[in-house]
């Protein structure tokens, strides 16, 4: 195979160009023709080598930074060294926002709470019995009668092995919303439909909190502590303090808990 001398940054190549680049250490790396699949939510982004160097070296695979980022849904900028003040280059990159998604269903005779009720669900991430993530979501329903905009609310999820004896916690991650009013708003519900905000997957890779792969079982995924979630009434009638933040705080128990088995 060609080889070709490059400069890596943090496990990634980023094309730009300045003179600087010609005084930086170099290393000798060796032509690696691959596809690239991104998943993500069930979506499969690829990432094709034609038009992207995609390097081995020390038997690591180096894929271009931009263009990783940017099909991860990211936007990457990047700054030049400064001479004056001694700064090395300084790549930013932003993360896309992560989205909840707005669904109807029909009403459930399980919602006991008002105006919000929590469920948490799980996917498989990829397809096919052998996934090696299992995809945790949030539903937030509204049962009440006026349109509520979440302000604010983090959902700390765990995960434990259910056995005879007790249930034993292996992970644990947290599931956030979005920081900007007016992002997570949810209409009124009625006799035929209530709405709810489905969050963005939170993705557990079957491994424990030391990183070792959990053996086959079953898993229960619930809420770790009580979730305080902040909202306001949106379109406030006459009256009524527009804007007015409230709380109501969600209690870990059946009703937000669900089950996974791994194979």
């Amino acid at each position: 195979m060609k080889k070709m001398a490059m400069s890596l940054i943090s496990g990634v190549l980023f094309s730009f160009a300045t003179a600087a680049v010609a005084s930086s250490p170099t290393i000798e790396a060796i032509l690696f023709p691959s596809t690239v699949h991104f998943h993500h939510e069930g979506r499969i982004n690829t990432l094709e080598d034609n038009d992207n160097t995609i390097l081995n070296y020390n038997n690591s695979v180096y894929v271009p930074l931009r263009s990783f980022a940017e099909k991860m849904g990211a936007t990457v900028n990047y700054t030049p060294p400064n001479s004056e003040t001694g700064s090395l280059p300084q790549i930013d990159i932003h993360s896309a926002p992560m989205q909840w998604g707005l669904v109807a269903v029909q009403p459930p005779g399980n919602l006991p709470l008002s105006p919000l009720s929590l469920k948490l669900g799980s996917v498989k991430a990829d397809a096919g019995t052998n996934s090696d993530f299992i995809g945790i979501y949030a539903e937030l329903f509204n049962t009440g009668k006026e349109i509520i905009d979440i302000t604010k609310t983090k959902l700390e999820i765990k995960i434990e092995k259910v056995t005879e004896e007790k249930l034993e916690l292996v992970w644990s991650g947290e599931i956030s919303s979005p920081t900007s009013p007016g992002e997570l708003m949810i209409p009124s519900s009625n006799t035929e439909v209530v709405w709810a905000r489905k969050s963005p997957i939170l993705h557990w890779d079957k491994k424990d909190m030391n990183g070792n792969l959990v053996p086959p079982g079953q898993y229960q995924i619930s809420l770790s502590q009580p979730a305080n979630i902040e909202y306001s009434i949106a379109f406030a009638p006459a009256g009524s303090p527009a804007g007015k933040i409230e709380s109501q705080t969600i209690n870990p128990d059946t009703s937000n808990t669900t089950v996974v088995y791994i194979q």
